[in-house]
């Protein structure tokens, strides 16, 4: 926990916002593998009101999340002395000059803030975990079978594991951008270096946690995942059994997240100008993506010719490897080199 900023009380109130979610999910995951095996449903009142807990702590966490991004926003702005603003803005000013995309020169009165969004670091999982199970939520109204409920809820409950296990936020709070941040704040550096301290933050607050793209960019490409791994389940249930109506329910999810998809990925190319210039397009995750969305586009395609012979298990199978090329662009950032790496 860094000194500079209390974390304890939001820490505090999060744990057991997650503690339940796992302890609902779990009992969730464990009605579903009954549920799998039952030919007929068992308990699907209670496993409602159930999915219906855990989107409601889902909520209360992310409201927790937003809280804590209020506070970051008020209480750790980048302040400087008169005299080093002053000759910052003229390096500033003549670095705009020969530049693509200036930086904003600085306000003594309003010095910069970190507008962070809502989705970084471990975060992002949370979200999209939280995009999951709203979407489970719906599907779960919308289509009567107990076996396909039962997947939801299994999938719902492996996520949350993960969640929990390995990426809270409520344990492990935003632990890079808290780390880049520390010897800003943490304590009393020689004037230029803490003009060298600024010039290190300054331009990643700009492009990257300021950018408006941040607020657009991500979340659409969240939904999308949380969309394709509905899309994954109604497919494995398509290759079993021809059932119109979880194969609608399944399309019905693949064109909102290819919309997402798409605009996200378009979204993100000027994002990607600005923030590191010409030379993006050969990062790993950008060619795993527009392979994403190539197979994607693929499997909504198929969808035109679904009675003809053979086509419906191949679109199944389509759905099911669009599943696995998003594991893989995801992964993409933790492994390959690029403008993307998580490392």
């Amino acid at each position: 926990m860094p000194e500079f900023f209390d974390l304890h009380l939001f820490q505090s109130l999060g744990r057991p916002v997650m503690l339940a979610i796992l302890a609902a999910s779990a009992l969730l995951g464990l009605h579903g593998l009954i549920n799998l095996a039952r030919p007929e449903p068992w308990r699907q009142r209670e496993a409602w009101f159930g999915l219906a807990a855990v989107n409601l702590l889902f909520i209360a966490g992310f409201l927790l999340i937003c809280w804590l991004h209020l506070r970051i926003y008020l209480e750790l702005p980048l302040e400087l002395p008169a005299r080093l603003a002053d000759w910052l803005n003229q390096q500033l000013a003549a670095a705009n000059r020969g530049a693509a995309y200036g930086m904003p020169l600085y306000d003594q009165d309003a010095p910069p803030r970190y507008v962070i969004p809502l989705w970084i670091e471990n975060e992002k999982y949370y979200f999209w975990f939280m995009c999951y199970a709203l979407m489970a939520l719906t599907a779960w109204r919308r289509l009567d079978n107990h076996r396909f409920r039962a997947a939801l809820l299994l999938v719902l409950a492996v996520q949350n594991i993960i969640l929990f296990a390995a990426v809270n936020p409520f344990s492990e709070t935003l632990p890079r951008f808290f780390a880049e941040i520390a010897p800003w704040f943490s304590g009393d550096a020689a004037p230029m270096a803490r003009i060298g301290l600024f010039m290190q933050l300054y331009p990643k607050m700009i492009f990257y946690y300021n950018a408006h793209y941040m607020w657009l960019h991500p979340p659409m490409l969240f939904v999308a995942y949380a969309c394709i791994t509905l899309t994954f389940i109604t497919s494995l249930f398509m290759l079993v059994r021809r059932q119109l109506e979880i194969e609608t329910l399944g399309y019905d999810y693949a064109k909102l997240g290819y919309l997402m998809l798409t605009l996200g990925m378009l979204l993100g190319y000027p994002w990607a100008l600005k923030a590191w210039g010409p030379n993006w397009w050969w990062d790993p995750k950008i060619c795993s993506s527009i392979m994403m969305w190539a197979i994607y586009s693929t499997y909504l395609h198929t969808r035109l010719y679904a009675n003809k012979a053979a086509m419906w298990y191949f679109s199944s199978l389509l759905g099911i490897l669009c599943f696995a090329a998003m594991i893989f662009t995801f992964l993409a950032s933790f492994f390959f080199p690029g403008e993307h790496t998580f490392q």
